[in-house]
Order: C-alpha cells, then structure tokens, then sequence
C-alpha cells in the first residue's frame, strides 16, 4: 500500500513537511480553535433568525477555513509527505492516511454544509460582515435542514478526529520518541528564513 496520501504519483513524498505545510496546518489548528468557541457561543439558528456578530465570526471563520484548507489541499498535492513513518505497522499507515483524508474531507465539505444549512434558515452568510453571498439553498429547503444537521454530526466527528490525532501525536513524541510529532514542529531555522 502506498503511504503517499493526497498526493501525485509522479511527485516524490518527503519525510517531513515544510515550513509552508506547517503554516497550513497551525493556521487550521488556530481557526478551528476559533471556530469551535463561536459554535459554542451562537444563538440557537431558527428560521430568520437575526444576523448578529457571533453569526458573522462562525460564518468568517468557516470561510476561512475552506480557503486555507483548499490552498492546503494544492500545496500537499504539490509536495506530498507521508503521514506515518516508514518503519511504522501497515496498520497505524492505513489508520493515519484515514484519519488525514477524514480532516481534509470534513474542513472541506464541512463549511458548505453550514453555507447550505445558513441559507435554507434564510440567515445572509456575508463575507466580512458586509458583502452578502448568495444563498446554496432555497428558503426553507428540506435539504438544507439536513445539511445542517449532517453539519453538525460532522463537527462532533471531527471533534473525535482531532482528539484521536493529538493522542496519538503526544503518543508518538512521549512513548515512542520518534519524531512524529517534530515533524510538524517549526524550529529556529525555519523561523529565521
């Protein structure tokens, strides 16, 4: 089995990733982190409900998020790294490359099932606030009720997903002391470039 996931057969997979790599996946750490807590904080979305500045933050944060992921997704197919070490089982290369297509399927899929789900409750999903872009889903749509409801499955998955990936890195760096975990971490020569 190839350990070479979101990647072009013809590009050769790295053992770590580079400084932009780990730009893209902090900058999505932090956003999430941003994200979760407006989720926390909205108001309960209903038909027409107002549009109000936690509603704004959610919905800019979701839009952010699909931009980096989709540039994240493009630099990852440029410079393919593998999401487990070599020496690693077949089982835990297999496990990671899910859980790694899981992240970038939900970040990717995730915000246009909120955009659907905004747009069915008839709540305008403005781009900073100001610029109004357009509805995905007709006013009261069935379909987009259930957007918003696979929406949020989603999130709590992706929840679990990123438990389980933080584990299993802490695992990697405390228990097995492989370097896993350094592979995503910046050091001081990246940082003075």
């Amino acid at each position: 089995m190839s350990n070479r996931p979101l990647s072009s057969d013809r590009l050769p997979t790295a053992a770590t990733y580079d400084a932009a790599g780990k730009a893209f996946h902090w900058t999505v750490v932090a956003l999430l982190a941003c994200q979760f807590v407006t989720a926390l904080l909205l108001p309960q979305i209903e038909l027409d409900t107002p549009f109000d500045t936690m509603i704004n933050l959610h919905f800019n944060f979701g839009l952010a998020i699909l931009v980096v992921m989709a540039v994240r997704l493009i630099h990852r197919r440029m410079r393919p790294v593998s999401v487990a070490p070599g020496a690693a089982p077949t089982w835990e290369r297999m496990l990671a490359l899910a859980t790694h297509r899981l992240f970038y399927a939900i970040l990717l899929i995730g915000p246009f099932l909120g955009w659907i789900a905004a747009s069915a409750h008839s709540v305008s999903v403005r781009l900073l606030g100001v610029i109004a872009l357009p509805a995905l889903a007709p006013r009261k749509a069935e379909w987009g009720f259930i957007a918003g409801d696979i929406h949020g499955y989603a999130m709590w998955a992706l929840l679990a997903l990123i438990g389980m990936h933080g584990s299993a890195a802490l695992y990697h760096h405390y228990v097995l002391r492989d370097g896993v975990l350094r592979r995503m971490l910046f050091n001081g020569s990246e940082i003075r470039r």
